[in-house]
């Protein structure tokens, strides 16, 4: 079964991701990386694009969006894998439509404080510059992973090896769950 975690940029999903695959032995793919990948393929004179916040400004939303997609098709086949969606994967919910393996999907929930905490404090560079689109991004998004999570993990007062566990007991309990149902 693959574990697809979504959330908020800057929700821990890459960070828990690899940290899960590694836990349960299992390969990890983020959706991010794969969209870097794709794009250097498609300009390869924009090497110097290396943050994804990046490409979406190049690109613009609704080539960024179709990009995304191709990455999500790119791992179709995958099984048993840990993936770190993309932000705003869950705006297209046919993106976790695409592979027909069992899944289990994530929300890392990370409440606005902490999100503001990790962007602005931390200064990340990003496309959440100003804290007013991030306020209406979180709100616009914040139902849509609600619905799509089988499971949601609140991340604020956690460490990534906490989440991780977090994420394995409840899987094991759900796998169990349908094992003897």
């Amino acid at each position: 079964m693959n574990v697809i975690l979504i959330g908020m940029k800057h929700s821990g999903k890459s960070s828990v991701g690899k940290n899960l695959a590694s836990m349960l032995d299992r390969k990890f793919f983020d959706i991010d990386e794969i969209i870097k990948t794709l794009f250097y393929k498609n300009y390869p004179k924009k090497k110097s694009i290396t943050q994804i916040f990046e490409i979406f400004k190049f690109l613009k939303e609704e080539k960024f969006r179709f990009l995304e997609t191709k990455a999500f098709f790119s791992i179709k086949n995958v099984k048993n894998a840990s993936i770190a969606a993309a932000g705003g994967s869950i705006l297209n919910e046919s993106n976790f439509e695409i592979s027909s393996n069992p899944k289990t999907i994530i929300f890392l929930k990370a409440s606005i404080e902490t999100l503001k905490k990790r962007i602005f404090e931390n200064r990340k560079k990003t496309i959440f510059q100003d804290e007013k689109f991030l306020i209406k991004t979180f709100e616009n998004r914040k139902k849509i992973y609600e619905n799509l999570a089988d499971i949601t993990i609140q991340v604020d007062t956690k460490d990534i090896q906490e989440i991780a566990i977090e994420i394995k007991n409840k899987i094991d309990q759900r796998e169990t769950k349908y094992i003897y149902v």
